[in-house]
């Protein structure tokens, strides 16, 4: 009996605990509501209006705006907000490389001549810009430096620009180009039609090139923001080089000069020019030496007549020239 009774004792302490839990939420679930509500009624109080007077007793009244958030104004890229931080400087630099394969079906020479592709690595485009912050770089404000085409591309060039707005400006590109020209279409006779035994060469002919040119251009200007007298200095080499053949006629015999071609030259110039009152004036002078160290050191007999002896058994040319202008 005692068991029973404790039993029925702990089930009705336990019910008495879920409905304290129960009333004790839904007191706390209220009491904002009830805050609200009496602060409204003494709004409502203070908002009220004397009878006797026709005047207002008081207001108290409470708003809150809400103003919109502005979002940060988005800003274009520019050279001073790109780049690596390198001190004093700002660093932009890009390059693309990639590799070429080459394969030619019929005549090799041809494509060549016409394109002169080659097969390895080579650059596309590269780019690299050092750019100084507010104009305080000290020995230059702006260095950059482009290129495109070297390696497997017959023709390449590159520039080159630094500049201190202040003082100095200087300006440079290189330029290569390899010619390749061997055809059989060029000065290429047919003599089997004059009765004489000698085909024609179906591969080259007997004109052809494989040089390679380089030159540039490289000028330094002097106070390049004065209107007064501004100072420039410039050099413009040239190099020509590279295998090439030829035809030589005496005595009514041809013989084929296989030749080395080797040209230089050098351009210098310095000048200057400015504004005096209302004249504008420029002068410039101007220096070239030129140089060709060219030769041929062989001469294969060609003469469509074979029943002519005639034959070289040796041949050098070596005609040096230099001239200064």
């Amino acid at each position: 009996m005692k068991s029973h009774i404790k039993s029925k004792l702990g089930a009705l302490s336990g019910l008495m605990l879920a409905v304290l839990l129960i009333l004790g939420v839904a007191n706390a679930q209220q009491s904002p509501a009830l805050k609200d509500s009496s602060e409204s009624k003494k709004e409502a109080d203070n908002a009220s209006i004397d009878t006797k007077s026709g005047q207002a007793k008081s207001i108290n009244t409470t708003s809150t705006s809400t103003k919109p958030i502005k979002k940060p104004a988005e800003t274009t890229p520019t050279s001073a907000t790109v780049g690596e931080d390198a001190g004093n400087y700002t660093v932009t630099s890009t390059i693309e490389v990639g590799a070429r394969g080459v394969r030619v079906d019929g005549d090799t020479n041809k494509f060549r001549s016409d394109l002169n592709y080659h097969a390895g690595a080579r650059l596309f485009d590269s780019s690299f810009l050092m750019k100084s912050k507010d104009g305080k770089g000290g020995l230059f404000d702006t260095f950059l430096v482009t290129s495109s085409g070297f390696g497997a591309d017959p023709n390449g060039h590159m520039r080159i620009n630094i500049e201190n707005p202040k003082w100095y400006r200087f300006e440079g590109s290189y330029r290569r180009f390899k010619y390749f020209r061997y055809l059989n279409n060029i000065v290429n006779p047919n003599w089997l039609f004059t009765g004489f035994p000698v085909p024609p060469n179906r591969v080259t002919g007997y004109h052809g090139y494989n040089t390679q040119t380089q030159f540039g251009d490289f000028d330094l200007t002097i106070l390049p923001k004065n209107e007064t007298i501004r100072f420039t200095v410039g050099y413009s080499p040239e190099r020509y080089s590279g295998p090439f053949f030829s035809t030589y006629h005496i005595g009514g015999n041809e013989f084929q000069l296989l030749s080395q071609a080797r040209t230089r030259a050098n351009d210098f110039r310095i000048g200057a020019d400015g504004k005096l009152g209302p004249i504008d004036w420029t002068f410039l002078q101007g220096f070239r030496r030129f140089r060709d160290d060219g030769f041929a050191d062989s001469a294969a007999f060609i003469n469509p007549n074979p029943t002519n002896i005639a034959r070289f058994t040796s041949y050098l040319r070596s005609e040096p020239i230099g001239r200064k202008e």
